[in-house]
C-alpha cells in the first residue's frame, strides 16, 4: 500500500505534485494521497478534481510545533497515517531575516520527518525539493556552468545562508541506518499555477504584466523585454510545474535508481529570453521585442496602471486581489537582476530513465491557461 504525503500542497510545487500523482506513473500506484496546507483549502478552491476518493487535503497541522505535538496532529487528522510511504517536502516558510529564514526552514524538515517517523513505520522515501540557490545564483560568485549535481557547495560565508544544505544534511542524518532513503530535486525557477497568490510565482507576475500591457496599449502593441540586453541573451533553464512534479514522483517511485541521497537537476531545456519572449508575448496578442532603454520597470508600470487593471478585472471577472497582493520584486529579480548564464545540465535525470520532456514556452501557456480558468488572469 503506497500512501503519498505532500507537505506544502497549496504551493506551486506541491500543487503540481497533487495535480499529477493521481495519474502518474499510473492511476493506481498510490492508494492514498494526502496534501497538507497551512490554511483550509477545498478541492474546489484548489482547482483539483474532488471525485477521486484517494485524495485528501488536510490543514491545521503546524509543523513548527514540537515533534510530539506534530505527530499527534498527524494521527488525528490523516486517515491511515500509519501507511505513509512517500513524503514530498515542498513546504516553505518565508522570513525577511536571513538567519531566521535558514533556521525556520531547517527546523521544518527535521520536525516534519521525525514526526512522520513516529506515526508511520512504512516510510520508504522522502523527496526534498531545493533549487538554484545551492549553485550560488544569488551571490557575487564566479559560477561554474552548466550546473551539474556533483559540483561542490559554494564557499563561506555564503554557504551558511543556504538552508538547502542544512536540509540535505538533516535527511542524511535522519535516514542513516534506517529503512527509508531520500532524493534531492533541483529545479530552476518553477513556472506554474497556484490556487491563489504566491510571492515566488514568476509566471503569475509576468502574465499579469503582459495582460495589463495589452489593456493599456492595445493588441498587437510592441512590448520590449523589461531587462537588459545581457539578460535578454543569457541562458537559463526554466522548470515547468508538470515536468518538475513528474520527476519528483519518478524519483519517489524508483528508489533503486534515485535514492541514497542522490540529487537531480530538472528543467525544460536551456533557452534565452531572446528565444522565448516573442512567443510569451504572442499569448497575450502582443509583439515581443528586445530591451528598450528608458522603459518603465514592471513594478512602475503596474503601479501607474492600477485603475486600468481594476477595470480589466471587473470586465473579465478576474480576482482583483491577486494583482494587489503580488510582490513584483521576485519577477524583477528573475528578468532584470539575474542577467547572467545559469544553464542546468539535465543528463543525470535522463541517465536513470526519466524521459519526460517539455517545451519552455508550453510551460508558460499551460500555467496561464490554468490561471485564466481559475479567474486569476484575464
Amino acid at each position: 500500500m503506497a500512501h503519498a504525503l505532500i507537505l506544502g500542497a497549496s504551493g506551486i510545487s506541491g500543487w503540481g505534485i497533487l495535480n499529477q500523482i493521481g495519474v502518474y506513473p499510473t492511476s493506481t500506484f498510490f492508494s492514498h494521497i494526502t496534501g497538507t496546507t497551512n490554511r483550509p483549502l477545498s478541492f474546489d478552491k484548489a482547482h483539483l478534481p474532488a471525485a477521486d476518493t484517494r485524495f485528501r487535503l488536510v490543514s491545521g497541522i503546524d509543523f513548527t510545533r514540537p515533534i510530539e505535538e506534530v505527530a499527534s496532529l498527524l494521527k488525528k487528522k490523516i486517515p491511515s497515517v500509519e501507511t505513509i510511504s512517500h513524503a514530498f517536502f515542498t513546504a516553505y516558510i518565508h522570513k525577511d531575516d536571513p538567519h531566521e529564514l535558514h533556521e525556520v526552514n531547517t527546523t521544518l524538515v527535521r520536525t516534519s520527518i521525525m514526526a512522520i517517523e513516529m506515526v508511520s513505520t512504512n516510510l520508504k522515501t522522502v523527496i526534498l525539493q531545493t533549487g538554484g540557490k545551492g549553485y550560488g545564483v544569488q551571490y557575487p560568485l564566479k559560477l561554474i556552468t552548466p550546473f551539474k549535481e556533483f559540483l561542490p557547495r559554494i564557499p563561506s560565508p555564503y554557504a551558511e545562508s543556504v538552508f538547502y544544505y542544512s536540509q540535505v544534511d538533516i535527511l542524511k542524518e535522519l535516514s542513516a541506518g534506517k529503512s527509508w532513503t531520500f532524493t534531492e530535486i533541483r529545479p530552476d525557477v518553477v513556472v506554474g499555477f497556484v490556487p491563489g497568490s504566491n510571492v515566488m510565482n514568476f509566471a503569475q507576475g509576468l502574465g499579469m504584466y503582459l495582460a495589463l500591457y495589452r489593456e493599456v496599449n492595445g493588441a498587437r502593441s510592441s512590448v520590449p523585454f523589461p531587462g537588459t540586453e545581457k539578460g535578454f541573451r543569457a541562458f537559463h533553464t526554466d522548470t515547468s510545474q508538470d515536468i518538475l512534479a513528474r520527476m519528483e514522483i519518478f524519483a519517489a517511485t524508483n528508489i533503486d535508481k534515485c535514492g541514497n541521497g542522490e540529487a537531480f537537476n530538472i528543467g525544460d531545456g536551456t533557452v534565452s529570453w531572446s528565444q522565448v519572449w516573442p512567443g510569451v508575448c504572442e499569448y497575450f496578442e502582443l509583439v515581443g521585442t528586445g530591451p528598450m532603454e528608458g522603459s518603465l520597470t514592471m513594478e512602475e508600470f503596474a503601479k501607474q496602471n492600477v485603475r486600468a487593471w481594476e477595470q480589466l478585472a471587473r470586465r473579465t471577472g478576474t480576482d482583483p486581489e491577486i494583482f494587489k497582493s503580488y510582490n513584483w520584486l521576485f519577477v524583477h529579480f528573475m528578468l532584470v537582476v539575474f542577467d547572467f548564464d545559469r544553464p542546468y545540465d539535465l543528463a543525470k535525470a535522463r541517465s536513470v530513465g526519466f524521459g519526460e520532456e517539455a517545451e519552455t514556452l508550453d510551460g508558460y501557456k499551460i500555467a496561464w491557461d490554468r490561471m485564466r480558468a481559475a479567474k486569476f488572469l484575464p
